[in-house]
């Protein structure tokens, strides 16, 4: 089994880059720099090998959001935002008994769901938003909801970033899903969850070029009291990496998410996994029980459900400054 899914990362990215319109170029790779990207020299960390994946910024660059938006301001162990991310959110699916989904799947959903600036998909949108609220659901989803704290994913991210891979494992074990730990441990995916608890959500700017949704979010007095936009800060830390929910290039918590329900939040991010209700149950137990009464798919059943995926089909035009931006309509 661990080699399937490293079989299905890489099959994935394929997808991914044929349903961009990709050209003669390799389309698993690491995006070339641009004139404000340095991550070419930027150790992606964790030990695999960054060319593997391909690196957010392929599907557009989007700056003025953060001071940790490109590779030469990333600190304290935070690194850009991979597809990588993929490998994790799969894996947290199957373990759920969902399906895997690729880049396009996911970026429609949060189209459907109020959860982007936009309306429209424009450029490579569908694949940066699904990579961006891929990588969000594999942060966070794999918390149990009576386990939840935000506290949890400033404690992870910065172990993670700065710790040891075994007490990251610690925190998944008292915290996450009934045998997700061990499942990440027998599947060959403890390295790449936790390079993904690495990766900056503000890299490249998606989070607030393309994903700052306001899909509402009420308190328990059915009061509007954050977005999405703001209940995605919750994997946003300070400097110093102690506290979620922050703006860390001011270093002032995210007002707005700190009133919201911690149940709301945690059904959000896990919503993100199901791709279901943003406002809805989020993961239910039913889920959680088919992993442990349900033999996993033999390597040959994943095998033959991954090639026959098909892409989504989309133009391809490439992407340009927002103010040049043409519509592609959606599928």
């Amino acid at each position: 089994m661990p080699g399937i899914f490293a079989l299905f990362g890489l099959l994935a990215a394929v997808f991914a880059g044929a349903a961009s319109g990709g050209s003669d170029a390799p389309a698993v790779r690491v995006a070339e720099a641009g004139p404000d990207d340095d991550h070419t020299d930027h150790d992606m960390g964790g030990g695999s090998e960054a060319a593997e994946f391909q690196v957010i910024t392929e599907f557009g660059m989007f700056h003025g959001s953060s001071s940790h938006t490109m590779g030469h301001s990333l600190e304290g162990g935070r690194t850009p935002i991979t597809t990588e991310a993929m490998d994790a959110y799969n894996g947290l699916r199957a373990f759920l008994g969902l399906e895997p989904v690729g880049l396009a799947e996911i970026g429609q959903w949060a189209f459907d769901n109020d959860l982007t600036n936009n309306d429209m998909a424009y450029g490579d949108d569908l694949m940066g938003v699904g990579l961006f609220y891929g990588m969000q659901g594999a942060k966070a989803g794999w918390i149990r909801d009576d386990a939840f704290d935000p506290q949890i994913l400033a404690d992870i991210q910065r172990t993670a970033r700065l710790g040891e891979q075994d007490d990251v494992m610690a925190m998944v074990d008292s915290h996450g899903h009934a045998g997700f730990a061990d499942y990440l441990r027998s599947e060959g995916l403890v390295e790449t969850f936790v390079n993904t608890m690495k990766m900056e959500p503000h890299y490249g700017g998606w989070m607030h070029g393309r994903t700052h949704g306001d899909l509402a979010f009420d308190d328990e007095t059915g009061t509007m009291v954050a977005t999405a936009h703001d209940l995605n800060h919750l994997t946003v830390l300070s400097h110093d990496q102690t506290q979620p929910f922050m703006n860390d290039t001011f270093d002032w918590p995210q007002w707005p998410a700190l009133d919201a329900p911690e149940a709301d939040v945690i059904d959000y991010f896990q919503s993100m996994v199901t791709l279901g209700d943003p406002q809805g149950d989020g993961i239910t137990s039913e889920m959680t029980a088919s992993f442990l009464s349900s033999p996993a798919p033999g390597p040959g059943e994943m095998i033959m459900h991954i090639l026959t995926v098909e892409p989504v089909e989309e133009t391809y035009v490439g992407w340009f400054a927002e103010e040049e931006d043409e519509p592609i309509a959606l599928l």
